[in-house]
């Protein structure tokens, strides 16, 4: 009985625990990707998953979906920029620490590059010139107070 007695004594000196903000962190993950050509010659992507895009449509923080092969990449982020290049950090896939960095890189992507459709089960993309037929790799991304979040990587063959 005693010690029960100065349990609740520390407990009640010790005071409630500290509370912390609720808040969002990204949940990203693909279940599948397929890819079609269209009448024009456009390829698109279509990334169907697991993932809170709610956060990221309503502006929470930053994220999108990047197609790469190889070294080549597209970015397509949820404000519908896209920025195409190179990064020698793909050649092994992304990592969730290497995002801040692969946001650094690219240029403006030419057209008909696009996000087409952003909601939160999917994401359709079209892709810029110079993706060639063949395997190609897709990512989700988000970055969330100041650190990188990246999903499963999925491969996909481009027509």
């Amino acid at each position: 009985m005693r010690s029960l007695a100065l349990l609740l004594g520390l407990l009640a000196f010790a005071g409630p625990p500290p509370a912390h903000a609720g808040g969002s962190s990204p949940l990203l993950t693909i279940s599948t990707v397929d890819a079609f050509a269209g009448s024009s010659g456009a390829v698109s992507v279509e990334v169907q998953g697991s993932f809170n895009f709610e956060d990221v449509v309503q502006g929470v923080f930053p994220a999108g979906a990047v197609v790469f092969q190889g070294t080549s990449f597209a970015r397509f982020d949820q404000a519908g920029s896209v920025v195409s290049g190179t990064a020698p950090l793909l050649a092994d896939g992304l990592d969730a620490t290497e995002v801040p960095a692969l946001l650094a890189l690219g240029s403006p992507a030419a057209a008909p590059a696009a996000l087409v459709q952003l909601r939160a089960d999917r994401a359709t993309v079209v892709l810029p010139p110079g993706f060639s037929a063949g395997p190609a790799s897709v990512v989700l991304y988000a970055v969330y107070q100041d650190q990188g979040f990246a999903s499963n990587t999925v491969s996909v063959v481009l027509p």
